[in-house]
């Protein structure tokens, strides 16, 4: 099937937070949205006619984990990422951020650490303060418009007797790196060293762009595996987080039924009805429209990267290695914080996330999401761009 990504879909007046939640999430209801990490394409055709079918039905009352969300994952996993796993090792969860949550209740305590890589997606670190534990910052590098990890850092973190929990984002959300397999098991080895459980939050890990490559940390060993929690969700990939389904990957029996435990705990593992139908389907019908969205993306990023060099030099396009969001270093504006944000969202009239989001040292950087039809992205760029001559032509 061929999918017509060009598309522009009026999302107004449908509950979509990133449309119609805009003024109150980010304070300009006129603003157009480029925030929120959904795309603004329309799902793969498998799944609204899952969907669909299941809606015919006029009763929507409980549903159970089916067995073939055990066997799509399964198939998926080694299709994608190349590692064979077994159904027993995964867990059906609500989303990933709620993965975050329970394996911190579950195994660490009160004034323990966990480390994290900032800037890094914000919600990591608001399980661990909404927890009241400690996060344990191994910063990413910034250098010459890339981003490392200090692995010396790292190994100082990790080795603390409080470090129980690492998590990672893979690829890295929002400086849009996609970790090498030497610096996955670098990671991991350190982990394994230091008794430190690791969590892989793999939740973009299909849209790998420019010919790089994505490696499920856990598959690279068994001994990795055995330490690692791998978060996997077809949510960013065909444009269904409302649906609330992902699949969560743990071969270690002891961490597996802690997990498992402690979401019984909380009364936070039922599902929504129409999950599975488009889980299944996602998984198992629309690899062609992944393979048609790639080059989409990878078409949008070279545009905006070639737009802002034209036209706003001040503005600076970090390397993007996967996902739809894009991480832009505003630093030669000489304007950061509040009055960055301002002038984005105020003053252009685009919705972006601002980058103290992700990290306090973020302030002189924003995230936008390039997941939209190329006209909805030049419109977002001309109206930057206008406000951008003024202040600095």
């Amino acid at each position: 099937m061929i999918y017509n990504f060009d598309e522009v879909i009026d999302r107004y007046h449908t509950e979509s937070s990133k449309w119609d939640n805009v003024g109150v999430r980010v304070g300009n209801g006129d603003a157009l949205p480029m925030w929120v990490a959904d795309t603004d394409f329309p799902c793969a055709v498998p799944i609204v006619d899952a969907v669909k079918k299941r809606a015919e039905h006029p009763l929507f009352g409980y549903s159970y984990v089916v067995p073939d969300f055990f066997r799509v994952t399964k198939a998926w996993v080694a299709r994608r990422y190349n590692w064979e796993i077994e159904s027993e090792w995964i867990v059906y969860a609500t989303g990933i951020v709620p993965v975050f949550n329970t394996m911190i209740q579950a195994f660490t305590d009160l004034g323990d650490e966990v480390i994290i890589q900032r800037p890094v997606y914000h919600p990591i670190a608001h399980a661990i303060e909404d927890n009241n534990r400690v996060i344990s910052d191994n910063k990413l590098i910034y250098r010459n418009g890339q981003y490392s990890i200090d692995f010396e850092d790292l190994e100082k973190r990790a080795s603390s007797e409080k470090a129980k929990i690492m998590i990672i984002s893979s690829p890295h959300n929002p400086v849009g790196r996609v970790w090498t397999k030497e610096e996955l098991t670098k990671i991991a080895e350190i982990c394994l060293k230091h008794h430190v459980i690791l969590i892989s939050d793999e939740i973009h890990g299909d849209l790998i762009l420019f010919g790089n490559k994505h490696y499920s940390v856990a598959a690279l060993d068994e001994k990795y595996a055995q330490i690692t929690v791998t978060c996997y969700a077809p949510s960013k990939t065909f444009n269904i987080a409302g649906l609330r389904a992902s699949g969560i990957v743990v071969p270690n029996p002891d961490i597996r039924d802690g997990l498992q435990k402690q979401f019984a705990r909380n009364r936070s593992i039922q599902q929504n009805v129409f999950a599975l139908p488009a889980y299944i389907a996602a998984y198992t019908e629309c690899d062609d429209y992944l393979e048609q969205l790639i080059p989409y993306l990878e078409d949008n990023i070279r545009f905006l990267t070639q737009y802002i060099h034209t036209n706003m030099p001040k503005i600076k396009v970090v390397p993007q290695e996967g996902m739809f969001l894009t991480w832009l270093d505003c630093t030669e504006m000489g304007i950061v914080g509040d009055e960055l944000a301002d002038f984005f969202i105020h003053e252009a009239g685009v919705a972006i996330n601002r980058g103290d989001m992700f990290s306090p040292d973020a302030h002189n950087f924003v995230r936008i999401n390039i997941g939209c039809p190329r006209s909805t992205l030049q419109k977002g760029l001309d109206l930057i761009r206008h406000t951008y001559s003024k202040k600095f032509d």
